[in-house]
């Protein structure tokens, strides 16, 4: 299932690429959201490698490093600390922040083989995940008035 949706990500992402689908929010967002697809998109086929290969998580541990911190910088441009290319979205700075979190926390725990950090890093992603997938909800139901939750 997961190489199933890394390459449907990747699809997309190569779709909003190449169409410059979100051109309309600024000359910088089309790529960016690209970038953040192929973020998950490398995350999930990674994963998917490890289970057939029967691997330990390594590769996707140490993935995840570089990828905390690409997400922590994408949150400072949604806050608009680091430049005004791209929109001032705080919800979406603090959605990366928060995955940003969750890849630093992968990381500690397969990168760095910190086996304490499993235990949390099961619950930060479930409440996560939960939080990911309510917040389109919640933006609907605001009548996708940019800028107020």
């Amino acid at each position: 299932m997961n190489i199933v949706g890394g390459t449907l990500i990747t699809v997309m992402a190569m779709y909003i690429t190449m169409t410059d689908m979100y051109k309309g929010f600024g000359e910088t967002v089309s790529n960016t959201v690209a970038a953040t697809c192929f973020t998950f998109s490398v995350a999930y086929l990674l994963i998917a490698l490890e289970i057939w290969t029967k691997g330990d998580f390594t590769v996707l541990g140490w993935y995840c490093l570089p990828m905390s911190a690409c997400l922590f910088l994408l949150s400072l441009g949604y806050f608009q600390v680091l430049g005004k290319k791209l929109p001032k979205v705080p919800q979406f700075g603090a959605l990366w922040l928060i995955w940003s979190v969750c890849f630093f926390l992968f990381w500690l725990r397969f990168g760095a083989q910190l086996a304490t950090v499993g235990p949390l890093t099961g619950w930060v992603i479930i409440i996560v995940g939960f939080i990911t997938c309510s917040y389109p909800a919640l933006a609907y139901f605001q009548a996708g008035k940019v800028g107020q939750w």
